[in-house]
């Protein structure tokens, strides 16, 4: 991309076009809001909900990439979101789905285009906003070394109850999973079914163009994609039926897995020395008093940053004189 700019800087017949990128949380990832951006000089990119990344809105998926910047596997490929606010209006834009080595999953939307920015880079944008934008007070206490624990991270040690709280979810998961045996196996063959009914229905979805918020598309491909929406939607009144006899079970069950996957591989810990911590943050927020007192009485109530001070006169080099104040 630099590249591409500096030949088109270096061009002086070159007309160049130079557009920002917001980047935006979860809260910012409502249709309307996206909408606002068609004729905007500006891009955007932000963060879909657990409930808006459902399988059967994905279309146009390319092959999965590694991540250039983390552990991670990226997808390229659109998604169709409806816009709450208008019922049937259909607004498609490029979305990234992004599987951390860790068993997470994130999926960012954007409107740039693929040729401008791939999806390491989009993603790689979108989640530089945090140490970027708010991490900035992190950054101004750094110069004297308290944003962080003294001596943490040094000693390592095995987190007992977290250990057992994990086992313990575990035999419960399991033990829920014994109970609802038929259910759930019932439950995984409808959903195998609409696996494959879904991978049909999305070629037909590929087919089709969105224009003001509408599906175009021919009228035997419109006959064939409502066929098989039927069949999609006969299945989940089927999955519904079955979790909604076994309600509070299917929802404990999905309790006790939420969490095991907050807790798996938290079983380890660092020791923290806080009477040590103590002691140093009282040395450091001394320090800062005394730079305070030497900008107050020796530098006519100039401002420095901390940084500014060790480098200007702290690290200068020089010999020291006792000298005699006489009366």
């Amino acid at each position: 991309m630099l590249t591409k700019l500096t030949e088109l800087l270096d061009d002086p017949s070159a007309h160049v076009d130079v557009k920002r990128i917001l980047i935006m949380d979860g809260g910012g990832n409502g249709v309307e809001t996206l909408r606002s951006f068609k004729d905007s000089d500006e891009y955007y990119i932000t963060i879909l909900d657990d409930n808006q990344t459902k399988e059967r809105k994905f279309k146009h998926i390319r092959d999965e990439i590694r991540y250039k910047y983390g552990n991670a596997t990226l997808v390229d490929c659109k998604i169709e979101l409806l816009d709450s606010k208008e019922p049937g209006y259909i607004y498609e834009c490029r979305a990234v789905i992004v599987k951390w080595d860790n068993g997470r999953k994130s999926v960012l939307i954007t409107d740039i285009p693929h040729d401008l920015l791939d999806a390491s880079e989009i993603t790689k944008r979108y989640f530089d906003r945090w140490p970027m934008q708010e991490k900035q007070f992190r950054d101004a206490k750094s110069g004297v070394n308290i944003h962080r624990i003294t001596g943490y991270g040094k000693k390592i040690e095995n987190y007992d109850k977290m250990s057992e709280k994990h086992g313990e979810l575990c035999k419960r998961i399991t033990q829920l999973k014994a109970e609802l045996e038929k259910p759930l196996s019932e439950i995984e063959a409808i959903e195998e079914q609409l696996t494959d009914i879904y991978r049909q229905e999305r070629t037909f979805r590929e087919k089709s163009k969105i224009v003001e918020g509408q599906r175009v598309l021919s009228e035997v491909d419109s006959v064939e994609l409502k066929n098989y929406e039927t069949k999609i939607n006969k299945h989940l009144r089927q999955q519904r039926k079955i979790e909604k006899e076994h309600k509070d079970a299917l929802k404990r069950l999905k309790k006790y897995l939420k969490e095991e996957k907050r807790i798996r591989g938290k079983d380890k810990v660092y020791r923290i020395d806080t009477e040590l911590d103590q002691i140093m943050t009282c040395f450091k927020m001394s320090f800062i008093n005394l730079c305070s007192l030497f900008l107050t009485r020796c530098m006519n109530h100039e401002k420095f940053e901390l940084q500014t001070l060790f480098e200007s006169i702290f690290q200068l080099n020089g010999e020291a004189f006792i000298t005699t104040v006489l009366g």
